[in-house]
C-alpha cells in the first residue's frame, strides 16, 4: 500500500511540475495569441505594447504610450514588430519572429519612402 501511495504522489508531482514548466514556456499570454503593437506620431512620438491578450488592448496601450499622438499604429501577435522613420517623415514597418529581422524589414520599407531611415520603436509581443 505504501508503495502505491508513493508512486501515486510521485506521478502527481511530475504532472504539476510539467504543467508549471509549460505555462512558463508559453509566456504571459498562455497558448493564445500574445499581442503587441508599435506606433509613431508627429514630433518624435512613439508608443509600444507587448504581452496583451487582444489586438484592441495592444493598440490602446501603444496609443497611450504615444500620449494619444500616434497616427500610425500596427499590431502583431506572437512575433516582434518595428517602425522606422525617414527624414521626410516617410516610414515603414515590419514584423517577424525576431527583433532584428523585424527592424530590417521596417528599414527596407522605410527607404522606399524617404532618406536616412532610423528605427524609432521595436518590441516583441512576448
Amino acid at each position: 500500500m505504501r508503495t502505491w501511495i508513493f508512486t501515486f504522489s510521485f506521478m502527481i508531482a511530475l504532472t504539476l511540475l510539467n504543467a508549471s514548466t509549460d505555462s512558463a514556456y508559453a509566456g504571459n499570454c498562455g497558448y493564445q495569441k500574445c499581442w503587441g503593437a508599435v506606433g509613431i506620431g508627429d514630433y518624435g512620438a512613439y508608443g509600444y505594447s507587448y504581452g496583451q491578450k487582444s489586438r484592441a488592448a495592444a493598440l490602446q496601450v501603444a496609443q497611450n504610450g504615444c500620449g494619444g499622438n500616434c497616427n500610425n499604429i500596427k499590431a502583431f501577435y506572437n512575433s516582434c514588430g518595428a517602425m522606422a522613420v525617414a527624414d521626410n517623415d516617410g516610414w515603414g514597418w515590419g514584423y517577424e519572429r525576431n527583433i532584428g529581422s523585424a527592424e530590417s524589414i521596417a528599414m527596407n520599407y522605410c527607404t522606399d519612402y524617404g532618406p536616412n531611415c532610423q528605427i524609432r520603436v521595436s518590441v516583441c509581443s512576448q
